[in-house]
């Protein structure tokens, strides 16, 4: 089969993942195209005290299959390492008393109900990169623990802690994330290990990106930074400066961007992002969370009446070792913005603010870093990926990324290999005709 030219529009891990797969069949010459001057999304390391720190994601669960796949295939497997998280407290109502994750008071027979109902629709082991989009009836995660409970508004503490958790790890709110696209996560955590059998890259995530990047070059792809693509024509991209031929386009760049709106006219892109502010705080001293400096994280339940909201905070020396004493990270919700721009004195208030609210009594802290995120995580809609499905792979148009919503590590290079899969499989057939 003769080379084929592919285009990747996205530099992140999805768009890295099938550009990856791509040249490493021998099958496809390849041009990835990132409008940032950076490559990783939201894989981002800074430097913290001279330790690399991961403001992005960073924890690999044992159930990322590809993922782990990967990390092997690039010679980076070893280099990660047991995530040596303390105790974990979860504030759910307003006594400002904590309680760690087994110690939480779960009504047993509410559990069984849920369990029990769940037990038939989670049991099939779930494809991250192409979940079941009927097995939950395209309704939310709070319509569905409702339902199963009988209740006619909240659903009490079940609600209250997967919606404390899912917004504590940057996710939209329960009453707006869908279970057909969060239940597969539920369902590998359940069975197949939960945030204490993690590991993470203590150097940082970067290492993966930059891993990523160095083999795509070195199998003769082309990065190209600093190069949004401003519009698309059947199989042609154009930036500002050139346009581009291809035999096929790959499309994993983030779902608000125009591109979505060009080659799905008929599809209104239902899928909105949360937005969040995540920062590196150095505190005089580790502050004290229930009762105890020894504490690994901590997720606070949400108050949607609030304009912003320190949702979780980590102790970054539970993590990164005793030379981050001190500091802590914490990821703060903004509220009412959409993902409008914040000013540095905006976003340097609202960091002080909450980190005073959350630990009172160390001081002011001072912002040692900070990212952004005006579009941190997807909160996407069973039609909007029904119809990205239906154009998969037709007229040399592939997707993979946000447009399946809850997005995660293990599903960003899911979808950018089956993506990768997908085109040559079809390159091939087509050259067979």
């Amino acid at each position: 089969m003769k080379k084929r030219n592919v285009i990747v529009v996205g530099g992140g891990l999805a768009g890295l993942s099938a550009a990856y797969r791509l040249l490493l069949s021998g099958n496809a010459e390849v041009d990835l195209f990132e409008s940032k001057p950076t490559l990783g999304g939201r894989v981002q390391s800074r430097m913290v005290r001279d330790q690399h720190v991961d403001f992005g994601g960073f924890l690999m669960y044992p159930w990322y299959e590809e993922s782990h796949r990967l990390f092997e295939d690039l010679g980076i497997a070893e280099r990660l390492a047991k995530t040596p998280l303390s105790d974990i407290y979860y504030f759910l109502d307003g006594d400002g008393i904590a309680v760690k994750e087994d110690d939480v008071p779960f009504s047993i027979a509410d559990g069984m109900k849920i369990w029990g109902k769940s037990f038939f629709q989670m049991l099939p082991k779930p494809n991250l990169a192409s979940p079941d989009l009927e097995r939950f009836g395209d309704v939310t995660v709070s319509e569905y623990l409702r339902a199963t409970l009988g209740t006619d508004g909240h659903a009490g503490l079940y609600e209250t802690f997967f919606d404390t958790v899912n917004q504590g790890y940057c996710y939209g709110p329960v009453t707006e994330s869908k279970a057909a696209f969060m239940a597969p996560i539920v369902r590998q955590v359940k069975i197949h290990g939960d945030i204490r059998t993690t590991s993470f890259f203590p150097e940082g995530g970067q290492v993966l990106v930059d891993r990523l990047a160095e083999k795509i070059v070195a199998l003769g792809g082309r990065i190209r930074l600093d190069s949004p693509i401003v519009a698309v024509d059947d199989l042609s991209v154009r930036t500002d400066a050139e346009t581009f031929r291809a035999d096929a386009i790959v499309f994993a760049q983030t779902v608000s961007d125009e591109l979505y709106r060009q080659i799905l006219p008929e599809v209104v892109p239902e899928c909105r992002y949360t937005h969040f502010v995540t920062a590196a705080v150095e505190l005089d001293r580790t502050p004290i969370v229930a009762n105890t400096r020894d504490w690994g994280a901590a997720f606070y339940a949400p108050d949607e009446t609030t304009p912003h909201q320190a949702l979780s905070a980590i102790r970054m020396s539970s993590l990164y070792g005793p030379a981050l004493d001190g500091c802590v990270m914490v990821n703060v919700v903004v509220r009412g913005r959409s993902d409008a721009a914040l000013s540095t004195d905006e976003i340097q208030k609202i960091i002080l603010d909450e980190t005073v609210r959350l630990f009172p009594g160390n001081g002011t802290g001072a912002v040692v870093d900070s990212v952004h995120w005006t579009k941190t995580m997807p909160v996407s809609q069973e039609p909007f990926v029904r119809s990205v499905r239906e154009r998969h792979g037709k007229n040399g148009y592939y997707f993979a990324g946000d447009f399946l919503g809850a997005p995660s590590i293990e599903t960003a290079i899911a979808t950018g290999a089956a993506a990768a899969k997908d085109l040559l499989q079809n390159f091939q057939n087509a050259s067979a005709v």
